[in-house]
């Protein structure tokens, strides 16, 4: 029977924390246990280009008991620039162990709540050791990324993908399933996969991803979580547009209508208005901006496929078009406030020749 020789079970748990990281002051405090993340040198790994590659911090491990089998566990964390945390908890599964023991494991996993409570302890003592490199710290508890990946090293029979898929049906294990899945599931859910060689495969699916990977490499797994990262940064930056459109919409019905007498409220108003803009704008483009894309080669399209399953397309277009909304807002305002600045002018004017004409009659 086919088995697992050498793999390990990557659960992930990313955390908004800040509205920035700086990671070289970072690194300096971290001094030992801490690295950037640098990919392989691959000809294919031209395609991918870090603007600012995130900071490694290998934590402390820990043993875990699963199936009545003692799992020793690896835990590292990963700071990226525009305030995530990520922490990876590597379950080192052990030698020999069947698929069937794969799919209850994860199904365990899925639901262990025990894992969301060790991830925010170590995310809570990583902020007070490093508060001085993290701008504006705050756990956003209710923008939490989960990710998980299975991944194999070594299988207990040298087959190639093909052959491997033949022999195992790893939409079961991706779906969480006890039961044997219907054709067009099993086809939907491995429908995104990749080999490069014909002994590896990488299966992208929307909570996790499956990787056979002989070198023991983790690029692919640091793009995914990179794609992970670049994700729960959008939806969060997408939630704080929202709350600016009510702030805005609120404030301008308090006010009413704009007014001559009260053209400094609504100056600072629309200065507030621009900042906003102007820092969202800031942060997704840097998001946009974290890792470079330069080529259609096979990292690259791993990586797209992802950032395609995680929506990142709709959460940039619901983000765009809020930036819409507001700078319009501004413009809006600005040209009812420069229009009511004309008419303030114009009155003065009006009143100073009426003043003229007074003196005048007056002198005589």
């Amino acid at each position: 029977m086919l088995s697992i020789k050498k793999g390990r079970i990557i659960i992930y748990r990313l955390f908004e924390v800040a509205s920035e990281i700086d990671l070289y002051r970072l690194e300096t405090m971290a001094k030992e246990g801490a690295r950037r993340l640098r990919l392989s040198r691959y000809p294919y790994m031209k395609a991918l280009e870090f603007t600012n590659p995130p900071v490694c911090l290998e934590l402390k491990g820990f043993t875990k008991e699963l199936l009545q089998k003692q799992l020793s566990v690896t835990a590292v964390a990963k700071a990226y620039d525009f305030g995530i945390i990520s922490l990876a908890l590597y379950l080192h599964l052990p030698e020999n162990t069947t698929f069937k023991e794969l799919e209850e494991m994860a199904k365990i996993l899925d639901t262990d709540e025990s894992i969301d409570i060790v991830a925010l302890e170590h995310i809570q003592h990583l902020i007070k050791t490093f508060q001085d490199a993290i701008v504006e710290p705050d756990i956003k508890e209710d923008f939490v990324e989960d990710y998980m990946i299975f991944y194999i090293e070594k299988l207990s029979e040298k087959i190639s993908a093909t052959e491997f898929l033949q022999t195992y049906d790893p939409s079961k294990l991706l779906l969480y399933e006890t039961r044997p899945v219907s054709s067009y599931t099993r086809e939907e859910t491995l429908k995104h996969r990749f080999s490069y060689y014909p002994d590896d495969l990488v299966i992208v699916h929307l909570d996790n991803a499956f990787i056979i990977e002989p070198k023991g490499d983790s690029d692919i797994i640091d793009i995914l979580e990179f794609a992970n990262a670049q994700i729960l940064e959008l939806r969060y930056y997408d939630h704080v547009l929202d709350r600016e459109l009510n702030w805005m919409y609120k404030e301008l019905s308090r006010r009413g209508g704009v007014s001559i007498f009260k053209l400094r409220e609504y100056e600072r108003l629309a200065r507030d208005i621009t900042e906003t803009v102007t820092d969202l704008t800031e942060v997704t483009e840097r998001v946009n901006n974290a890792l470079k894309v330069t080529e259609d080669v096979y990292y690259a399209r791993i990586y797209r496929t992802a950032m395609e399953l995680l929506r990142s397309k709709d959460w940039e277009e619901s983000i765009n078009e809020k930036l819409r909304v507001v700078t319009n807002t501004y413009k809006m305002l600005y040209d009812e406030i420069s229009t009511k600045r004309g008419h303030l002018l114009e009155l003065g004017i009006f009143l100073l020749i009426v003043i003229e004409i007074i003196l005048a009659i007056v002198s005589e």
